[in-house]
């Protein structure tokens, strides 16, 4: 039998543009640098159109970046025995980690700045999550986990308990 999850949660960068925000963007940024390039070059200032290029190419490598951590999910699923991490990088590759409910700790900074992950402590290890999250949503996802860990523990005794007192039985 399956044990009922608790808790699930998709943590993922949100995205300020769709694609075709970001297609109407630069085509917009095209339009304005290449009519500013045209009157620089109609003023003898020609050298300009080379930079307006490179601006137009860092932007794009700015947003291909950006597009590229927006794949980056991460998930948690908390069940009353195990707490799991499921970490799926840019490039699709998906890594899983499960812990016992009984070891996990969930710890975040307070006050929390950008620079504050949300941390789950399990056993020796502590692996932080949740990076791409506002601080606000950092602290809302790390104070509904610890209110979910702490029901897991209870259902989790509430388990053993019946079980030993259907074996004295």
């Amino acid at each position: 039998m399956s044990e009922p999850i608790l808790f699930r949660e998709t943590l993922q960068q949100h995205q300020a543009l769709s694609q075709r925000g970001w297609a109407i963007v630069f085509v917009a940024l095209g339009v304005f640098f290449s009519s500013f390039g045209l009157v620089m070059f109609v003023k003898g200032a020609w050298p300009v159109i080379g930079f307006l290029g490179i601006e137009i190419g860092a932007l794009y490598v700015g947003y291909r970046v950006m597009i590229a951590r927006g794949k980056r999910q991460e998930e948690v699923i908390l069940t009353p025995s195990t707490l799991s991490l499921h970490l799926r990088d840019p490039k699709g590759h998906l890594q899983r980690q499960s812990f016992p409910t009984e070891e996990c700790a969930v710890s975040i900074n307070t006050p929390t700045t950008w620079d504050d992950p949300v941390v789950l402590g399990a056993g020796n290890r502590r692996i932080p999550f949740g990076g791409d999250l506002s601080p606000e949503q950092r602290r809302d996802v790390a104070n509904r986990l610890l209110r979910a860990l702490t029901e897991a523990r209870r259902a989790r005794s509430r388990q053993k308990g019946a079980r030993t007192t259907q074996k004295g039985a």
